[in-house]
């Protein structure tokens, strides 16, 4: 599964630069779709877009939110998030991007309590009311393990 999950990274990122224009006719002056900016102490990056490609990926987030019933009805608290805010890494950890200001994605670690239809009901993630990206999320994998499927 990580595999699959990192090679689709590579092909999001692939269109990432096709829908952004790289490698075609932009100009010298024409900014990257997207930068990376190191995060001190983290090997994670900040992916942040240019507003043309936030608007050709369709990035969405949607906030995570908060269930008192869990797997098999169990009580407690837990955070929810869709599935398609779900990212695999090369390792087969669990992650989701946050936004966490105006084109500007972290990716975070989760954990995954249970999958229950399109949702993932978690023990560990963002908190409440973060928005996490639901449509976009391998694009900016593929981005930020700097993936540009060109040869």
């Amino acid at each position: 599964m990580p595999t699959k999950n990192l090679l689709a990274a590579g092909l999001a990122a692939a269109a990432l630069c096709v829908l952004a224009g790289c490698g075609g006719t932009t100009s010298h002056t024409d900014p990257a779709p997207a930068s990376l900016k190191a995060i001190p102490g983290s090997p994670v990056k900040e992916v942040q877009l240019t507003p043309r490609a936030q608007q050709r990926l369709g990035i969405t987030t949607q906030p995570v939110r908060a269930a008192t019933v869990g797997p098999s009805g169990r009580r407690g608290r837990y955070e929810v998030i869709p599935y398609s805010a779900v990212v695999y890494d090369n390792n087969g950890s669990t992650w989701t991007y946050v936004s966490t200001t105006r084109r500007t994605f972290v990716r975070e670690p989760i954990a995954i309590d249970a999958i229950e239809g399109t949702e993932a009901v978690l023990d560990r993630g963002p908190a409440i009311g973060a928005a996490v990206v639901t449509v976009g999320a391998p694009e900016l994998l593929g981005t930020e393990y700097n993936i540009s499927g060109e040869q």
